[in-house]
């Protein structure tokens, strides 16, 4: 079965990362501000990877559903948002469970960082 990633937020950037022991992967750089609305799903399917999904979401809405390719294993997942200036806001959830922030800051630059979870693929 397929772990699904759901954003509902992300003004400005946002950086998703999987990561074992040995390399990391980055699953997503996502774009977004302007107050355009974000509503999309990442499916991580198991096979090759096949690289980063790329959304520039800065004058357009986000939306629909999308597949990236991760090899079997297990991963820590940690997701990065990254604030150009003005307001900000970052809500990302893994199979239905929000991922909660370990770090937050109001200025810019890395202003929130996700909590690393567990995730078998």
């Amino acid at each position: 079965m397929a772990n699904t990633l759901t954003i509902t937020a992300c003004d400005n950037e946002l950086v998703l990362i999987a990561y074992t022991g040995a390399n990391s992967y980055q699953i997503a750089d996502i774009k977004s501000g302007n107050n355009e609305p974000v509503n999309f799903t990442i499916s991580l399917q198991s096979g090759q990877y096949t690289g980063p999904l790329n959304l520039n979401g800065v004058t357009a809405p986000l939306s629909g559903n999308y597949n990236v390719y991760l090899a079997s294993g297990a991963y820590t997942l940690v997701a990065t948002g990254i604030n150009w200036g003005g307001p900000q806001a970052y809500a990302v959830s893994l199979n239905g469970v929000a991922l909660k922030p370990v770090y937050t800051n109001p200025e810019v630059g890395v202003v929130w960082v996700s909590s690393p979870v567990s995730l078998q693929q």
